[in-house]
This record gives structure tokens, sequence and C-alpha cells, in this order.
């Protein structure tokens, strides 16, 4: 469906008041802003003290001007946000995200969104639009995915547990647990992709696992310096640089992006330096291998 219908006056009429896009400029205000950026605030604390234990639990801000409720259970995530009769907003509002948790109803690996509301009074009248599209709400839905992730089994960069008893395993292979790493990092950045990432990020991304993949058949020949970058600018770097990215206000973000670009960039350049020593590493094996073969068998000729 093209763009100009979405917006045109006909289809908005025909279209249901809770599934309109909420008007950007009702949420700009400086209070509405407070209100998001507290909310995200709690769910960043929320973050450094979680466990990594399924247990439903409630916690609630309370301000003169607002209030904030998470609750979280098995089922779903649920955030209330709502101004009080003291808040300096020009319009009262209350706003409702529920999410399903992602192992129980998910889309590209992200729980699936319920019901995200923004309730309001407006010339007299109640009205209720949606917020899922507005890019003022990308850090509040990215948290509560990394919340879901976090309550469910600790830290979101964590291997499942299938993957951990393998990686445990005697006779695993440098290959093997390399080939699990990169199978992580490529979930991740899937992951990664629902929340409005900007294009030339994304395609530096692809690019580095590109890289990684490369690296896969003969990852073992690298030093242990070497794989040891490899392994962490996958399971670590690239995760809490994205993630503190993404957690960015819009702006912040605008004025960042050239940075993290540059970052990911160096290691991309580290990925195909690596690239090209273990190509002269397999030119040297081959040359060793054609010394040895014409030594041996010009012997033979010679008996």
């Amino acid at each position: 469906m093209s763009k100009t219908l979405l917006q045109s006056p006909m289809f908005r009429f025909l279209t249901p008041a809770h599934k309109r896009p909420v008007e950007e400029h009702l949420l700009k205000d400086t209070a509405t802003q407070t209100l998001i950026h507290q909310t995200e605030d709690l769910l960043e604390r929320m973050l450094e003290r979680a466990d990594g234990q399924n247990k439903p639990r409630i916690i609630r801000r309370k301000h003169k001007a607002y209030k904030i409720k998470v609750k979280i259970n098995h089922k779903q995530i649920l955030i209330k946000m709502n101004d009080t009769k003291h808040t300096n907003a020009a319009i009262h509002k209350r706003i409702t995200i529920i999410c399903y948790r992602k192992y129980l109803k998910a889309k590209n690996g992200v729980g699936l969104c319920r019901e995200a509301s923004i309730h309001y009074l407006k010339d007299g009248r109640a009205h209720v639009r949606k917020v899922s599209d507005s890019p003022l709400f990308n850090g509040l839905f990215y948290r509560i995915h990394r919340l879901d992730e976090a309550y469910s089994n600790g830290a979101s960069g964590a291997l499942t547990p299938l993957e951990l008893n393998s990686l445990q395993s005697a006779g695993l292979s440098h290959q093997q647990d390399f080939r699990l790493i990169r199978q992580e990092a490529s979930r991740y950045l899937d992951t990664v992709k629902q929340f409005t990432v900007d294009p030339l990020i994304e395609n530096r991304l692809q690019r580095i696992l590109r890289q990684t993949e490369k690296l896969q058949e003969d990852f073992e020949l690298l030093d242990y310096e070497e794989k040891h970058t490899v392994r962490r600018m996958l399971k670590e770097d690239i995760p809490k640089l994205l993630n503190t990215f993404l957690s960015l206000s819009v702006k912040n973000q605008l004025d960042h992006k050239e940075d993290v670009f540059v970052s990911l960039s160096q290691m991309e350049l580290t990925l195909i330096s690596y690239h090209e020593q273990l190509e002269e590493k397999r030119m040297e094996k081959m040359n060793h291998l054609l010394r040895l073969q014409k030594l041996r068998y010009e012997q033979d000729r010679k008996l």
C-alpha cells in the first residue's frame, strides 16, 4: 500500500482511531519527553539488576508530575505511563505498552507488541492513537526487548543452553566454537534490524559478518590474541556498542552515527587484515608442501 494512500484523509477516516498513528507534535513537549526518558531510565536500572531469573515482578516510579509502572510476568511485559494532575503538559495523557514475551509470541526474534496506545483529552474529547510507529519510542521498545531477554536467561549476549553444553564438550574444535559464536552474532544483528538502524551502519554490520565467514574455515590458524579479538568483537564489543547507540535519543543517535560507523569500519579492517594473514599462511603451507613433495619424489626417482 502506497505511503500517499496511508496519509490520505479518506484512509485515516476509515481507519479505527486506535490504529491511527499519533501526531508527533503531541509527544514533543518537555513533559512528555521527560516521561519517556524517565521510563527508559527505569528500564535501564532494571536491566542492570537483572539476574536472569524469570520471576513476575512489578516496579513503580512515582513523581509529582507523572507515574510509571512496569509489570513483568511469564506472558508479557506491561508498561504504563501517565501524567498526574500536577503535570505541566498542555495535554494530559496515558500511555500503555504491552509486549508478549518473545518465547511466547515473537516476530523476527522480538516479542510481539500486543498494544502500544496513547489516550489523551483534546478539545474536550477523549482520543486514542497508536505509538508503535513513532521514532520517539524506538529506544523504549529496544529496552523492552533487552529486558525480555535479560529476565529470561541473563545477559542478552548469552548462548543458548544447548550451545553452552556444546562449547563445554571436550571434543569441540576451534571451527565449531567460532561457528556458534558467529551464529549468535548473526541472530543478534537480525534482532537489531527491528529497531530502525541507520542503513550505513546496517551495511557495515553485514560486511563484518561476511568477513567473519571468510575466517571460519581456518580460524585455528590465527594466533591466540587474534582469536580472542574476533570472539570479543562478536560477543561483546559490537553488542555493547549497538546497545548503547540504540539507547540514545534520536538526536544523540544522529550526533554519534559517524563515530559508530568509524568504529565498525575499524573492526572490519581488523578482520580483513586477519583474512590476509590467513591467506599468507595458506600460501606458506602450500609452498612448504610443494617443497616437501619435490624433495620426496625427486629422491624416489634417484633410487
